[in-house]
């Protein structure tokens, strides 16, 4: 059954008795989604006792949602940084850079690298949503379950399986999908092949994207071009009964290509008075990942457990950044006159092993016992190269490290008691793990000839949720979460210094002293529905303890031998603060006014605050949401959906605000045959001019907003045919 975003959580919100009872399309409790999210096992979203958004693969398809920075734009309390093609993050009620634990098929993702943590170099955008089957985020500090990083909240991707291909007896299944997105002016196609033999099962799924720049209104961005693969192999064997083994690869690789080299050039733009004259530029940004994994799930009960994962899985990463510039330089009076040949490659790689492994017990009627213990280990790198030549001779050839190379090595143990009380109207879940992290700079030394620090570190993280039913179409939930992550290498190891201009000197100090961040989520709820109307709302506190930002520790204004002024110099360093707190509310709301008639709407409301200096936080968003209709008939659906947002005027001294808006999507869906679907979308039908927040949160006041403005009116289609 397809059904947008929206309305899908707020119907595994809702009680399993059916709106509409008599009807084929009303949903009944087999077609509510099961979430993984709450306690690493199979649970129906209406009995978490905590806010989730799910987003199914019927919805990426409906509302034409091709990129991850599209996926939560309905979503109220979500949202992703970042432009196709460039670095991407996800926030979860404000809370972003590696503060929220991605995971993939039970894998942890790779980690983002730039500047305060923001994640700007490299983000961890490295999804093909069209392998994906659901995407889960858990809200509020989540770490009892899923230890180190889930501070502010999980994302959870599932990719597909061959049985979502094939029905029960069939040998041999698939589709083809090929589409147009509007956005990036990108062609994709996925061709998928699903086959069953005896007890053994296969997928294998490809896609292929070619496409340009994400644009602003104004089409004003440098150009580039993007070209995208995906592979996803899976391979299981059935024991028997719902016990398996399986075996997966999946690899993605994204290349974009520009005739623009900012990065490197970016000193030299306004020195062609001075006889500095770019001539040619070029930049080639790669981005790979490939994860392998094997996994035993049993659901044979033994003495210990009624169900068992076991995982191993490896997950590397890797992007490389080129730059190319070519400078004519014509500067006598600097006694400068060459061709200048100019390469600076950034690398960054990242390597994951672990071995994962959940289990549950049912004791009796009123306990079920979840537990596990994961081992990981991570390598990572950052490494920039800059070489220049002149008349084929080299000047320059050096290779620094941003951080030293290291290893980190993680092990948790984490229990969960599901108890139900009143007869089942109860239900309260307290969970508790402990964690221990270790990260090795492996003897690596900073630029004093001393050696960077070895960190380590061990957590106790608990959770307490309860459900409790009030009557069968009704329920409140509340739900006191911990999360805590540990100083990342890029913030506890970097060392680095640069002279961006002749007056101007900066450097950032490794530090070797800084405790975890952690965190506290306070959250209450209540959903249900009444008659035709479902929905939901919940409020939440988080405060964030230790919080690391850069912070100024020295600042001199150095003269030259003359005693004129030369240059400011300033040193950084990564320290925690006291703490940081966000708060706010979140509601939705469908009235389902027939079985093919819906309206809908969602709002989300932040505030985030430095609790020692009282500024803003640039990362929260105002007071946001949807409204909209939609139909579902046997063969024709459609939506229409506003997007609004109020002004933000929440911003610190000095800073930027902007105007509130509101912007109509529209789609269109049709079943040609049972085996063939056409979708259409048009983003932004109004052509509306609009720049959200977060796409220009800390600018100065008075800055140009227009560069980055959303895209102006863009199309999207779709035609699958199954198989």
């Amino acid at each position: 059954m397809k059904r947008r975003p929206l309305a899908a959580a707020i119907l595994g919100l809702a009680s399993a008795s059916n709106l509409y009872a008599e009807t084929p399309t009303s949903p009944s409790s087999n077609e509510l989604e099961l979430i993984v999210v709450s306690g690493r096992a199979e649970k129906p979203l209406k009995d978490v006792a905590g806010s989730v958004s799910v987003v199914t693969n019927e919805e990426i398809e409906q509302l034409q949602l091709n990129d991850m920075n599209q996926l939560f734009q309905y979503e109220p309390g979500v949202e992703v940084t970042g432009e196709a093609g460039g670095a991407q993050n996800i926030l979860v009620r404000g809370m972003g850079g590696d503060r929220v634990l991605i995971i993939k098929d039970g894998m942890r993702v790779n980690e983002g690298y730039g500047a305060n943590g923001q994640n700007d170099i490299i983000g961890r955008g490295f999804i093909e949503v069209d392998t994906l089957k659901q995407v889960e985020v858990a809200k509020g500090a989540a770490s009892s379950l899923y230890g180190s990083d889930a501070l502010a909240g999980i994302v959870v991707f599932t990719t597909k399986d061959a049985s979502d291909y094939l029905e029960d007896g069939e040998q041999f299944g698939g589709s083809i999908k090929t589409g147009y997105n509007g956005i990036t002016s990108q062609h994709n196609v996925s061709p998928t092949l699903a086959l069953r033999t005896g007890n053994f099962e296969q997928l294998l799924h490809t896609t292929f994207r070619d496409g340009e720049e994400q644009q602003n209104y104004d089409e004003t961005q440098d150009p580039f071009e993007i070209e995208s693969k995906s592979i996803l192999y899976k391979g299981k064997y059935n024991l028997g009964g719902e016990d398996f083994i399986s075996f997966s690869i999946d690899h993605w690789n994204q290349e974009t290509v520009g005739d623009s080299a900012d990065g490197l050039l970016y000193y030299f733009r306004g020195l062609a008075d001075y006889g500095y004259n770019i001539v040619a530029e070029q930049s080639v940004s790669d981005k790979e990942t490939t994860a392998y994994q094997l996994r035993y799930h049993s659901e044979t009960p033994t003495a210990i457990y009624d169900q068992v994962n076991i995982s191993l899985y490896n997950n590397k990463s890797e992007q490389e950044d080129e730059q190319y510039g070519q400078l004519d330089i014509n500067a006598p009076m600097f006694g400068v006159i060459e061709i200048r040949d100019m390469w600076e490659t950034g690398l960054y790689r990242q390597d994951t092993i672990g071995l994962l492994s959940n289990a549950s017990k049912t004791l009796n009627e009123t306990h079920t016992l979840g537990y596990g213990l994961d081992l990981e280990q991570t390598e990572s790198e950052r490494t920039v190269h800059q070489y220049r030549e002149v008349a084929g001779s080299s000047t320059l050839d050096s290779t620094t490290e941003k951080f030293p190379e290291n290893e980190v090595a993680r092990a948790g143990l984490f229990i969960n008691d599901e108890m139900s009380f009143a007869n089942g109207q109860l239900t309260v879940t307290p969970g508790l793990r402990y964690d221990w992290y270790e990260m090795d700079p492996n003897g690596a030394l900073k630029s004093d000839d001393t050696p960077f620090a070895s960190i380590e570190e061990s957590n106790v993280s608990f959770n307490l949720g309860a459900l409790y039913r009030i009557n069968p179409k009704l329920s409140a939930f509340a739900q006191y979460g911990q999360g805590f992550k540990v100083p990342a290498y890029d913030l506890a190891y970097i060392e680095h210094y640069l002279q961006p201009t002749s007056e101007y000197i900066y450097e950032v100090l490794p530090a070797d002293d800084l405790s975890p961040e952690t965190s506290d989520t306070f959250e209450l709820g209540l959903r249900g529905h009444l008659g035709p109307v479902a929905f939901s709302t919940a409020a939440f506190y988080t405060e964030y303890d230790d919080f690391l930002e850069t912070t100024l520790i020295h600042q001199e204004f150095v003269n030259g031998d003359d005693g004129s002024f030369s240059h400011v110099f300033e040193q950084y360093q990564y320290q925690n603060i006291e703490s940081v707190t966000i708060k706010g509310i979140e509601a939705s709301a469908s009235w389902y006014l027939s079985p093919t008639i819906e309206l809908f709407a969602n709002a989300s409301y932040q505030r985030g605050e430095n609790d020692t200096t009282g500024e803003y936080l640039t990362s929260i968003s105002p007071l946001s949401g949807v409204v909209g209709a939609s139909y579902s008939g046997a063969k024709l659906s459609s939506q229409i959906l506003v997007r609004w947002a109020d002004r933000m005027e929440k911003v610190n001294d000095g800073a930027t605000e902007t105007a509130g808006y509101g912007t109509v999507d529209w789609t269109l869906g049709y079943q040609v045959m049972d085996s063939m679907s056409v979708n259409l979308a048009v983003n932004n039908l109004m052509d509306k001019y609009y720049v959200p927040y977060l796409n220009v949160a800390g600018w100065d006041e008075g800055s140009d907003l227009s560069v980055n403005a959303a895209p102006g009116r863009t199309f999207s289609a779709s035609i699958r045919y199954d198989f």
